[in-house]
């Protein structure tokens, strides 16, 4: 008999470790006052039956059963027929494109190789309508010049802006001076901007005009006169001869020389 150290159940000789925790067995002399023998019967399976091949059959080596690869970890067959069918359709497309080229192309590049196709007709245009044609004596219209023509109207005009002119002498008035003097103008002090920069005020003075002359001819205009200018007791009398353009709807002063008289 054996018996199983961990549990001390006890088991047939035939057995070498524990049926319950697999504990191995150690020998032990067989008594009358031992427990039973727990044996677990193992059912006894049909005795195999040898078949002796038939005499004149070929023996062929036995072979073991392929094992499935589709196991874990083993690495699973891609399938091939949808590249398969991929395949097919790139040719198939292929194919038509090709035969479509074939065919439109020739026709395109050729167009006059249809003999059945028709020939538009052209489509009568309709002729236009002749106008008239201005009557000869119809004149181009004139621009009209707003130059003033009036000596009375333009030699008020001119008094005033030689007032004007004065008073921005005194007072040094360098925008209304600017606006008066054409670009153009030269005077006895120079030009324009020699004119403006050496411009000084004179504080309390007064001025008087008189004896007024004006020649007018076209958009030009000169101007004789003679002005008083008036400093507390001095007096200093000039004659002056201005000339005025007619530019961008106003006079502008040109030119202007001076004779001291006094």
């Amino acid at each position: 008999m054996k018996r199983c150290p961990n549990c001390n159940r006890t088991f047939d000789d035939t057995l070498s470790f524990c049926l319950e925790d697999g504990t191995p067995l150690i020998a032990e002399p067989a008594s009358a006052d031992s427990e039973v023998t727990l044996v677990s019967p193992s059912p006894e399976l049909p005795p195999t039956r040898a078949y002796s091949p038939m005499p004149g059959a070929p023996q062929w080596p036995h072979q073991a059963a392929p094992t499935p690869p589709y196991g874990p970890g083993a690495p699973r067959q891609r399938r091939a027929w949808p590249w398969i069918l991929a395949i097919a359709a790139l040719l198939i497309i292929g194919t038509v494109v090709i035969v479509v080229i074939a065919v439109v192309v020739p026709n395109i590049m050729h167009p006059s190789s249809n003999d059945n196709r028709l020939t538009p007709s052209p489509t009568p245009m309709a002729s236009p309508s002749p106008r008239p044609s201005p009557s000869p004596s119809a004149s181009p219209s004139v621009e009209v010049s707003d130059v003033p023509t009036d000596s009375d109207a333009v030699l008020k005009q001119l008094e005033r802006l030689e007032n004007e002119w004065e008073k921005a002498n005194v007072n040094a008035d360098k925008a209304t001076l600017n606006r008066i003097l054409a670009d153009e103008y030269e005077g006895d002090a120079g030009g324009k901007q020699d004119y403006l920069n050496s411009i000084t005020p004179h504080p309390g003075r007064t001025w008087r005009y008189r004896n007024f002359d004006l020649d007018l001819e076209g958009d030009t205009a000169t101007l004789t006169y003679e002005l008083d200018r008036i400093d507390g007791e001095n007096v200093a009398t000039s004659t002056f001869v201005d000339q005025f353009v007619w530019r961008d709807h106003r006079w502008q002063a040109t030119e202007s020389h001076a004779v001291r008289l006094k």
